[in-house]
């Protein structure tokens, strides 16, 4: 408990400043190309008030939340009781087994909406980090009956950050797009929330920066295997063979190649893909990677180059369609530095390079005990992802991405200590029929290796999708 403690009282200390950088400030930071800007003065009485609204909408998410649970999802741990307030008051904070996907995508999301209540009442991305852990702390002590969990306030608040701010630079766009009020607060909830209430107006900067996106529509087929390898059976924990429908979009904000600032993701590429059957499976991927800071030491007529350091949240759930099993399970908080870069060849033909190698601060993996059917599995390693790509206007484009993960060092069960990796393998064309449509066919492999100690099973895992699609390029 006294760990934790120190753990929140360290975030308040480190984002609640005396002076803060507000976002509506930040076409003046942006305007200083040398990157060599001073923070900002801002009354304090503002400050405070900001706060204060930023905190008090953060909790009051929690109450929606939490009533959503009880009232409509009808969750016997949705309600807390005073018995459990108390021991989440008094008792160690413990590592829980919920569901993959619920810890590890919805966790994030709703850490991404305490987040954008800091965005959207003028806190800057790293400030913003304290009402991710406010939320999570407030939520994990006070509104459900379960023990409070230490992995669930770790996960929150570490991929909010990512999924935050991509988020709300998002509804900006939709906004200054004049997309409908419903789908702007389809894309952020919590800025949508904060407008109808205080009658807030997005800032007029930051818009207008939507380098590429489209969207995808398709169906393909689908085939996945998982095997325990010293179970001492040829048992298989999932196996399915059959089609799939696939959708998904992928966006890229601010030009990849031509990046000089100190401002989080004024850059950043998303892309998210979701795949299901009648039943059986579903592939569920989310792939990102934001600018923290960079510079572009290449930019000529022909050859373009950015670097610098990003941030990344990357999920891939394939396989059973469950609330806790999938045949690979994997997630991604990272730090990685990054290269991108660009050739053209003439006017018609381009090459692009896309490097990412870094260190991953926080994995986390599925594992199968001996005694107890699945476990989640928490740790650090190293990751690279490596995208290619060779577009001509009137031939198509050709696209193969690699990502390696490994993971290692599982810290919260020493009985299952080992290592993980996860290859995953994509190759895609597309053919041009106009400026906007395109038809193409995409292949995606994925393999995963377990290696444990003691009491886990070592893994075995296979994927593959083929797809057929329709792409509509803005």
């Amino acid at each position: 408990m006294k760990k934790i403690l120190f753990l929140f009282l360290g975030l308040l200390f480190l984002f609640a400043k005396n002076q803060f950088v507000f976002s509506q400030n930040e076409e003046t930071l942006e305007s200083l190309e040398s990157n060599e800007y001073e923070s900002i003065s801002v009354d304090e009485e503002r400050i405070t008030k900001n706060g204060l609204i930023a905190g008090a909408e953060t909790i009051l998410s929690n109450f929606i939340v939490m009533s959503f649970n009880i009232f409509v999802a009808r969750e016997s741990w949705a309600a807390p009781t005073g018995n459990s307030i108390y021991n989440n008051s008094t008792l160690p904070w413990e590592w829980d087994n919920d569901g993959f996907k619920v810890n590890q995508l919805g966790h994030p999301y709703q850490g991404s909406i305490y987040f954008n209540f800091g965005r959207v009442n003028g806190f800057n991305f790293y400030e913003s980090v304290f009402f991710s852990a406010l939320g999570s702390f407030t939520w994990e002590k006070f509104f459900e009956n379960n023990r409070k969990s230490i992995n669930d306030f770790i996960t929150t608040t570490t991929g909010s950050m990512a999924l935050g701010e991509m988020f709300y630079r998002l509804y900006l766009e939709a906004d200054a797009a004049g997309a409908p009020a419903p789908v702007s607060f389809f894309v952020n909830p919590a800025a949508g929330f904060h407008r109808i209430v205080t009658s807030w107006k997005p800032p007029t900067v930051g818009k207008g920066n939507i380098y590429e996106f489209n969207t995808y529509l398709g169906m393909g087929w689908a085939q996945t295997n998982s095997a325990l390898l010293d179970s001492g059976t040829s048992d298989e924990s999932f196996s399915f063979r059959g089609l799939i429908a696939n959708m998904g979009f992928s966006t890229i904000y601010g030009n990849p190649f031509k990046q000089e600032t100190f401002i989080p993701f004024k850059h950043f590429e998303f892309a998210t893909s979701f795949g299901i059957d009648a039943g059986n499976y579903i592939s569920i991927r989310l792939i990102s990677d934001g600018y923290l800071f960079s510079f572009f030491p290449v930019y000529t007529d022909t050859s373009m180059m950015s670097t610098g350091l990003s941030l990344h949240y990357d999920y891939v759930s394939l396989g059973e369609l469950g609330k806790y099993d999938s045949s690979i399970d994997q997630c991604s908080n990272a730090i990685d530095w990054t290269i991108k870069y660009q050739r053209l060849f003439g006017k018609n033909t381009v090459f692009q390079k896309k490097r990412h190698l870094g260190v991953t601060y926080l994995g986390v993996a599925k594992s199968y005990s001996k005694t107890e059917w699945t476990e989640k599995k928490y740790g650090y390693g190293f990751n690279s992802k490596s995208i290619t790509s060779l577009e001509n206007k009137k031939l198509g484009k050709l696209e193969i991405s690699i990502f390696n993960y490994l993971l290692c060092g599982f810290y919260n069960d020493s009985s299952s200590l080992g290592n993980i990796h996860w290859l995953f393998i994509d190759g895609s064309y597309y053919y041009n029929l106009s400026k906007n449509l395109a038809l193409g066919i995409a292949d995606s492999f994925a393999r995963e290796r377990g290696y444990y100690k003691s009491s886990f099973y070592d893994t075995k895992k296979k994927n593959n999708e083929v797809k057929f699609f329709a792409v509509w390029k803005s």
